[in-house]
């Protein structure tokens, strides 16, 4: 077997083995991972679908309990004094409240007033299909069985579906029996279905169900999260109050593709590694084999003629900058996905805002910018007041929603002033500014206090406050202090670690600062 022969072998043993594994590892490992992790996202996605459409009916339901439980809607069924009707339901009410009709039935399903106006076009219109003398089916509107005080769902009507609220009307402090009900409704407009679609990241689009038949196999929208696989689109159904199939909502999942075994990255790099094999064999022969042979028989014809000289190979290895490019390329695309995971992981989960990873990036930049430009730099290390009493009095859960109020507060101020907010630990947050005057930076401290305050969160277990409020410790680096190598981006954030300690030992509830 000659050199050649044997490398020529090797080669290809080596390219089956390769392909087999990477296959291998791809169906067996990758593909069950990436079919599991699409399967989650799309029903993420669901049920964000899900929630954005409830969350239209606690809206709609919020406006009809504040005027369905009103002393005045109830004197109103006693009275029908015409001044709560031009008070109440005038064309600006419905444009204000974005509803399109209100309807007012006694306990016999009579209708003692009802009103459309469509609040977009700014008109009326009228909707047979509230008469429930005429339309008996639709009285189940009616809050009217037993242990049952309000009723919502869509109902169809010929100027299309509809959305309704319904509530009987009672006392404000809910003493005597009901004396009727009010129906406040609202017309399904694509303008809505985008929003839903923006909230759950998909394409969204729906029509109208004519045939009934058409969706026996569809499922229910609201009907909780299926054993389905995966994807690109699906359809979804909503019921009207009485069960009947009423919308067709075709959803598209956000760049979802469903995986295959020989997709273009496997088959890139399969490709990447048979020429690369091939490269390096003719590299190999070139450069290694043919002179090797070439040497060998100078060497023997050498020894014939016994004269040993001096071998002299000129070997360039310039063809393996090919398979260099080739995998650098695969590299660049390995780089590009990590910067896209390293994205994601940038965010606290529960804030929304910048995390403690995130910030000493940009902390990091923005101190060498400002170190090298000679501008100003602010920290604000704030701290929470007796958060652990916060959380053992209200519960983790309400302190998760106290702390999501305080980072809306906190991003505000942060992107108002052209700064960056993150979480640093816990109840701990930092807030970032440059090129502010020290003026300017006392001002956001004390501001951004008062703001906190103002938010009005019940804080019994606070010992400065009857609300939720902050400490705030703040360094400030001037210009001329940039200049300073003895002053470090560490030295910064241990000052206003400092201050943050001092306002907290000298009473709470204040900011400090320290100018450098």
């Amino acid at each position: 077997m000659t050199l050649r022969f044997f490398v020529i072998i090797g080669t290809l043993i080596l390219m089956c083995f390769v392909t087999s594994l990477l296959v291998s590892y791809r169906y067996f490992f990758t593909l069950p991972t990436i079919n599991e992790n699409i399967k989650d996202y799309q029903n993420r996605e669901l049920l964000s679908l899900e929630i954005a459409l409830n969350r239209e009916f606690v809206f709609l339901k919020t406006l009809n309990y504040d005027y369905s439980v009103w002393d005045d809607s109830y004197d109103y069924m006693t009275s029908f004094d015409k001044d709560y009707i031009e008070s109440n339901y005038v064309d600006d009410t419905f444009k204000s409240l974005k509803i399109d009709g209100v309807f007012i039935y006694d306990m016999n399903f009579k209708q003692v007033y009802g009103h459309t106006f469509d609040y977009i076009q700014e008109q009326s219109f009228e909707l047979p299909e509230f008469d429930l003398n005429t339309h008996l089916p639709n009285r189940t509107i009616l809050p009217y069985k037993k242990n049952t005080s309000e009723r919502f769902g869509f109902l169809s009507t010929e100027h299309g579906p509809v959305m309704f609220a319904s509530h009987v009307i009672q006392r404000t402090n809910k003493t005597g029996e009901p004396v009727g009900s009010i129906v406040f409704i609202k017309k399904v407009r694509k303008s809505q279905v985008a929003m839903m679609a923006e909230v759950a990241q998909v394409k969204l689009s729906y029509s109208i169900i004519n045939d009934d038949s058409a969706t026996q196999n569809l499922l229910v929208l609201n009907g909780g999260i299926q054993n389905e696989g995966i994807a690109t689109e699906r359809q979804r159904i909503l019921l009207d109050i009485n069960g009947n199939p009423l919308l067709k909502m075709n959803i598209e999942h956000h760049h979802q593709r469903l995986p295959v075994l020989f997709d273009l990255y496997l088959v890139i790099i399969l490709i990447m590694f048979f020429v690369a094999s091939i490269i390096g064999f003719f590299v190999v022969n070139r450069f290694f084999i043919t002179p090797l042979i070439n040497g060998a028989s100078a060497i023997n014809l050498m020894l014939l003629k016994n004269d040993l000289q001096p071998l002299h190979f000129k070997n360039q290895f310039l063809e393996m900058r090919v398979l260099i490019n080739g995998f650098n390329s695969l590299i660049k695309e390995v780089k590009k996905q990590n910067e896209q995971l390293e994205k994601i992981s940038k965010v606290d989960e529960l804030t929304q805002i910048y995390n403690r990873r995130a910030f000493e990036e940009i902390y990091t930049l923005q101190w060498h910018d400002a170190h090298n430009q000679k501008t100003t730099l602010g920290l604000m290390l704030i701290d929470v007041d007796y958060f652990k009493l916060y959380n053992d009095f209200y519960g983790h859960q309400e302190g998760d929603c106290a702390l999501q109020a305080l980072c809306r507060v906190l991003k505000e101020t942060a992107q108002s002033n052209n700064g960056i907010a993150a979480r640093y630990g816990g109840e701990e947050f930092i807030l970032l500014f440059n090129q502010l005057s020290f003026e300017q930076f006392e001002l956001i401290s004390q501001q951004l206090r008062k703001n906190v305050n103002a938010l009005k969160l019940p804080h019994k277990g606070s010992k400065v406050s009857d609300v939720l409020t902050i400490s705030v410790g703040c360094a400030f680096a001037t210009a001329k202090a940039m200049d300073n190598e003895s002053i470090t981006a560490k030295s910064l954030i241990k000052d206003a670690d400092v201050m943050l300690y001092e306002a907290k030992n000298t009473g709470r509830d204040r900011a400090l600062i320290k100018s450098i």
